[in-house]
């Protein structure tokens, strides 16, 4: 079950990491494609369900659903207030937030190679970033910090639920990102021509990579589950290097070479542990 949960933290990363170059071309309002993805993926979760979702309405169920929604809504409103890359650069700063609040609420000890691969995350985001990362708006750059420390929340009450509802969790999240941008489609209408790509996000952006997250989240460590998924902040300019030729620099190469780096050592050392040691 490690190597699974390693995976499909990694796969979820990749799958996120597509929602750049659609969004972009859809001409559609952020809050409107926010919703429109929660509506969807809030579909698949119920149908993944087989119908029958089994709501606790636990503390760890609601602090989740509600981070969860904040994260997406969070994320997008950061983007249109600030640079995507002071959006990108301070969400992907969760795994220290992860390693605070993880150690004080889930007790889950973190060790040499963790804190190497902190590190590493913040560094090669850095790079990555380059000098893209320009402080132009305070209040974007406030909610996307903001956004940071809901999405350590979202995977803390994730790890508190392990045995227990996480998948309705999710699904309660995606119905309440749903509500939250649902007023917008009134103030700005979708055009149809838009909606194909964004309805396809919905599944492949959200809904599929939440699944392999959540079903990663009963055996992987908080810490883990906030780094394995940088893969998404280097695989962005890639897609949008295949799709439109836009060159990415010699340091998102760089900074995207040291993500790799972290996530290569974190597998290896994870892998190499003794199962009795893992959690």
């Amino acid at each position: 079950m490690r190597t699974k949960s390693i995976i499909y933290l990694i796969l979820a990363g990749l799958f996120w990491s597509i929602g750049g170059v659609f969004i972009k071309t859809s001409g559609i309002n952020p809050f409107v494609i926010s919703s429109i993805r929660g509506g969807v993926a809030a579909i698949v979760f119920f149908l993944w369900l087989k119908g029958r979702p089994k709501f606790t309405f636990s503390r760890p169920q609601i602090i989740g659903a509600i981070a969860y929604s904040l994260v997406l809504t969070g994320f997008v409103l950061a983007n249109s207030l600030t640079s995507a890359a002071n959006a990108i650069l301070l969400q992907y700063a969760a795994p220290v937030y992860v390693a605070i609040i993880g150690f004080f609420v889930l007790h889950e000890k973190l060790h040499w190679y963790d804190f190497i691969a902190i590190v590493g995350v913040i560094g090669g985001m850095r790079i990555l970033m380059g000098n893209r990362f320009q402080g132009n708006s305070l209040a974007g750059d406030l909610i996307a910090f903001g956004s940071g420390i809901f999405y350590a929340i979202f995977i803390i009450a994730l790890r508190k639920q392990k045995y227990a509802s996480s998948y309705e969790t999710v699904l309660l999240g995606n119905i309440f990102t749903f509500l939250i941008g649902f007023p917008f489609f009134f103030l700005h209408p979708p055009a149809l021509a838009g909606l194909p790509p964004i309805l396809f996000l919905g599944v492949i952006q959200i809904a599929l990579p939440y699944l392999l997250f959540t079903a990663a989240s009963k055996h992987a460590k908080a810490i883990d589950m906030s780094i394995f998924p940088v893969i998404e902040p280097l695989m962005n300019p890639v897609w949008v290097f295949l799709v439109t030729g836009e060159n990415p620099g010699i340091r998102a190469v760089a900074g995207g070479a040291i993500l790799l780096a972290v996530v290569a050592f974190k597998s290896i050392v994870e892998l190499r542990k003794p199962s009795n040691q893992h959690r």
